[in-house]
């Protein structure tokens, strides 16, 4: 990262191992230690907010836990709302 790449986030990320119906987002996703060190920043954690409240949302609108919720459903939402998710 030291050029100025970029990466992207994996939903997988958002949601901790054994606990059900939980996301968490900014500083408390899983990460390595490289990563990490970008994913605290303002912006970083705004978009994770923004992924993990519209995930919990459609998560209730279509009846699933957010594990089991479909990853291409959550990017067409976000992409919606304006988010980019592309470089």
């Amino acid at each position: 990262m030291a050029r100025g790449g970029w990466y992207g986030i994996p939903y997988r990320a958002l949601i901790p191992k054994g606990v059900d119906n939980l996301l968490v987002a900014g500083r408390m996703i899983t990460s390595d230690k490289t990563a990490h060190m970008s994913t605290r920043n303002s912006a970083s954690c705004m978009l994770q907010g923004q992924a993990a409240g519209t995930a919990a949302a459609l998560s209730v609108q279509l009846d699933v836990t957010p594990r089991n919720l479909d990853t291409d459903i959550l990017r067409d939402r976000l992409r919606r709302d304006g988010v980019c998710l592309d470089n």
